[in-house]
């Protein structure tokens, strides 16, 4: 059938002929293979990433930072968390900044909750602790004000935690879920978080990952993780799942809500575009899902 929008909204359930070139072709008594009419055409409008935002859908961050062994000694010059006399951004840094400050222009309070995890923190009686695999960077409490309030509160920390492992993102995925789900998004309120991990290399927790991963993607949330440093990432990509829904103990993800980028020294522009390249499409596929529109700001 040849024919175009307009005239499929005019046709008023006419009778269109449907028509076989190749029999046509080959048969000259040839009129028509049958017909088809369109009961019911109407042109449906696909919000974008850009109509959920205007209409005031909120990107909160959440931020969670390595704090293993591997990362090296932070006074020393070769560490993943050294803190250059210069001011020069270790790859922590970096990724902090270069992903908070866009993050920030869609986060109306800019408070964000920031983890540490894979360390041994001090006990009020000064002892150490076990380590701990998912807890508040910041003495003051578990969000920090701004961009800049993450940075501070890192610098803070790294030389008041005591790197330690093994590297574990189950608590982390846990913890950073039962926020979102409480952020309670609906048609009035849109809230969509985003967990930032920066990790420097392979976890141990391969399973439990998945099973936390699992349980994400039925709320508004997507997990993005940056690997810093030279270690191996190949198995990172069991976690992104862009080709296959995530599967584990029988159960598989709702949609694909993790993202994978090795910093690999990228530059600050060239690393938040990839690490943010699929944050609209899985903002977006969870307001679909959830039969969630844009909501019209009033001029």
């Amino acid at each position: 059938v040849e024919t175009s929008v307009n005239a499929m909204l005019t046709s008023n359930e006419a009778n269109m002929e449907v028509i076989e070139p190749d029999k046509k072709a080959k048969n000259k008594k040839y009129t028509n293979s049958g017909h088809l009419s369109a009961k019911s055409v109407s042109i449906e409008h696909r919000p974008t990433f850009t109509d959920f935002i205007t209409g005031g859908c909120e990107i909160s961050m959440i931020a969670a930072i390595d704090f293993t062994g591997s990362n090296g000694d932070p006074d020393m010059p070769n560490s993943l968390h050294y803190m250059s006399p210069t001011g020069a951004f270790n790859p922590y840094q970096s990724t902090l900044s270069s992903v908070g400050r866009i993050l920030d222009n869609y986060d109306t309070d800019k408070m964000y909750p920031v983890y540490g995890f894979g360390a041994k923190v001090r006990k009020p009686d000064g002892s150490l602790s076990e380590c701990q695999h998912c807890f508040p960077i910041y003495g003051g409490g578990l969000e920090v004000h701004g961009v800049d309030g993450i940075l501070q509160a890192y610098k803070d920390c790294v030389t008041a935690v005591y790197f330690s492992g093994p590297t574990l993102f189950g608590p982390l995925i846990h913890a950073a879920t039962a926020l979102a789900a409480g952020a309670n998004c609906n048609q009035e309120k849109q809230k969509y978080t985003i967990l930032l991990i920066i990790t420097d290399g392979m976890i141990n927790d391969l399973e439990a990952t998945k099973a936390a991963i699992i349980e994400a993607s039925a709320q508004p949330m997507s997990i993005i993780i940056v690997g810093v440093g030279s270690a191996d990432f190949s198995g990172m990509e069991a976690l992104d799942s862009d080709k296959q829904l995530l599967t584990a103990g029988g159960k598989t993800a709702q949609r694909d809500v993790v993202q994978f980028v090795a910093h690999a020294g990228l530059e600050f522009s060239v690393l938040a575009q990839r690490v943010l390249a699929e944050v609209p499409d899985q903002v977006l596929n969870y307001m679909e899902l959830h039969h969630i529109k844009p909501n019209k700001i009033e001029a």
